[in-house]
């Protein structure tokens, strides 16, 4: 009988273990403080403020080139099993061009980046949705290094990722994750869970994009 309440016991652990492991739907405050931390954390370009506390655990597993317009992307992952995406904000000089480059493009389209890069995209299913072109050029950027991790993080069993970003990070997180949504499966697989938090988000879209996402 001891060896049967034991067993059961070390169950409910394991259960526990896994449950907290796992992306719940749904507004977390204590989730959403720790990646904001880690969101932080891109404090890394002669910004004053560094947040004194990174939750402990969450590890960095990598930060990418500047790419575009000062646009950078932190990869972590949390008790080894969520993805997080940390889309970072405005840093200032040429990351400001895409803030005031506001010019509503189609939520489908291409962007021709240069002589040789032409960046498809889809962002919405609705003709009438528009979105901000200056961020859309950061995602064109961003993208690539984006789908690039996911799918390596995917292929060592990772199937569930945050995507977090603050003001311009946070427009970006928007627009990345109705990227993701749109991408065909050749690009990023579909069985992926999503969650956004998006801290002082400015627009990214017309009201036909809201709906859309």
């Amino acid at each position: 009988m001891r060896n049967f309440i034991f067993c059961v016991f070390i169950f409910c652990l394991h259960v526990s273990a896994i449950a907290q492991n796992k992306l719940k739907s749904g507004f977390d405050a204590q989730e959403f403080l720790d990646v904001l931390h880690l969101e932080w954390a891109h404090q890394d370009s002669g910004a004053k403020y560094v947040p004194k506390i990174i939750p402990s655990n969450y590890k960095r597993v990598y930060r990418s080139p500047e790419v575009g317009l000062k646009n950078k992307v932190d990869f972590w992952l949390r008790n080894d099993s969520v993805g997080v995406i940390c889309l970072r904000y405005t840093v200032g000089g040429t990351s400001w061009l895409e803030n005031f480059y506001s010019g509503m493009i189609k939520a489908e389209g291409s962007l021709q980046l240069n002589d040789t890069t032409t960046f498809n995209y889809k962002f919405s299913k609705d003709e009438k949705a528009f979105v901000h072109h200056g961020w859309t050029i950061g995602i064109a950027y961003l993208a690539p290094l984006v789908t690039q991790t996911i799918n390596e993080y995917y292929k060592k069993g990772i199937k569930e990722f945050v995507i977090v970003g603050h003001s311009q990070g946070a427009a970006l997180s928007f627009l990345m994750r109705s990227y993701l949504e749109y991408a065909p499966d050749t690009v990023v697989p579909k069985d992926i869970k999503y969650k956004v938090y998006g801290c002082a988000a400015p627009k990214p879209g017309n009201l036909f994009y809201s709906y859309d996402f």
